[in-house]
């Protein structure tokens, strides 16, 4: 586990330098490899265990999704889906009404940018990026550049609780970040009864709790926010319309909530779908 750790605190910096100047590359890449071993029989063992409540999920409805959209961010706000769409130079930002699939609104960031997480809070949007350690603040309802933030670790997830921004990094990490002085307040290591899962990505704040993505698993993790502690895991294996071409990188990201029907929609990297569920315990 330790060497999982390890490896995954190694990723959260913002422009890591890669080279073979840089790096011992053959022994990297075995600890990647072995890292990697360790976590794919790490997150298979959580549908075994009885200590966390394991979730499914019934589908509600299903709906058009772009399939040039490399989901990093989803929100739900008053009708409107809001999406952050990754990879350098097709970053971008939408709003769109899903029930007509017509694109509302759309900012393209500039090539160099690597879209990430977002969040709707108050009138604006915040947005993160990859690598840059840079993000946008933009007006809801024209997506006109409001304001720019710094950080210094790279941008994953991102979602809000009514007072703080709260950010993944890649990492085991949510970090917390005062709005109005993008300040980290605290942060919190999300565990369950094995120890910390890695590899948080995309965020959504429901009913006080954080949902959070586990990257390339159908894993959503439930955790409490004061503690980091897991209260449950959202199996949503077999949602994946298509397992022999919607594999890494095409992953399960993206998880935005209703407050008007407490459904949730979930998609991934370039699916064809959105899926509206709800929860079956």
């Amino acid at each position: 586990m330790a060497a999982a750790v390890l490896l995954l605190a190694a990723i959260t910096g913002c422009n890591n330098d890669t080279n073979a100047d840089a790096w011992n590359i053959s022994s990297r890449d075995a600890a990647i490899e072995k890292a990697e071993a360790w976590e794919d029989n790490r997150y298979a063992d959580i549908l075994k265990q009885t200590e966390i409540p394991v979730y499914r999920y019934r589908i509600l409805n299903t709906f058009d999704h772009d399939e040039t959209a490399f989901t990093e961010g989803l929100v739900m706000d008053r009708g409107l889906l809001y999406e952050s769409a990754g990879l350098w130079d097709q970053s971008r930002l939408t709003a769109t009404d899903l029930w007509t699939g017509q694109e509302i609104r759309r900012h393209d960031l500039a090539p160099l940018y690597f879209g990430e997480g977002i969040t709707v809070f108050g009138d604006e949007i915040f947005q993160m990026t990859y690598q840059s350690c840079i993000g946008f603040v933009y007006g809801k309802d024209d997506f006109q550049l409001k304001r720019t933030f710094q950080f210094q670790h790279q941008g994953w997830g991102l979602t809000n609780d009514g007072e703080q921004l709260i950010m993944s990094n890649g990492s085991a990490a949510l970090i917390f970040v005062d709005p109005a002085t993008m300040v980290a307040t605290r942060s919190v290591i999300v565990a369950d009864q094995v120890g910390p899962v890695g590899n948080l990505n995309e965020l959504e704040y429901i009913e006080g709790e954080v949902y959070a993505n586990v990257w390339k698993t159908s894993l959503i993790a439930r955790i409490a926010p004061d503690t980091g502690a897991v209260t449950g895991w959202i199996d949503m294996g077999g949602v994946n319309p298509d397992p022999a071409v919607l594999k890494d990188p095409f992953v399960l990201n993206g998880i935005a909530y209703d407050e008007e029907t407490g459904h949730i929609f979930v998609t991934g990297k370039c699916w064809p779908k959105i899926y509206e569920i709800e929860l079956v315990p």
